[in-house]
């Protein structure tokens, strides 16, 4: 037990505490990056209220391209958040490995010193 213990210090801790904060955040930055993609379509709802006295089903059956530039738009945040999503994801476990990686090997040391 105290074995196990010697082996997981603080710098693993503190890489282990950043890595699961990193992955935390990822769940946080998709979920709002999705909330923001969809409010691309409230924003084109108040932009066919001020500019052309519609609501936003007579924008598109007046101009269909919007219907286009709504989904781009969408997509562009969406795809901005999940680029943020997989740098956190791949921050995340990357300290993993780092951190599994050390303990394997020091305790491959300490088994192969005990031989």
């Amino acid at each position: 037990m105290n074995e196990q213990n010697d082996l997981f210090d603080w710098k693993h801790l503190k890489l282990w505490r950043i890595s699961a904060s990193a992955d935390t955040l990822s769940s946080i930055v998709i979920v709002i990056f999705v909330l923001l993609a969809f409010s691309e379509v409230y924003r084109y709802n108040s932009l066919a209220h001020t500019q052309f006295q519609t609501d936003l089903i007579g924008l598109f059956s007046q101009e269909p391209i919007y219907i286009l530039d709504v989904l781009l738009q969408m997509a562009r945040v969406f795809f901005q958040g999940a680029v943020y999503y997989l740098v956190l994801k791949g921050t995340a476990l990357g300290l993993n490995m780092i951190v599994e990686t050390d303990i394997n090997y020091r305790e491959k040391r300490v088994e192969e010193g005990a031989e």
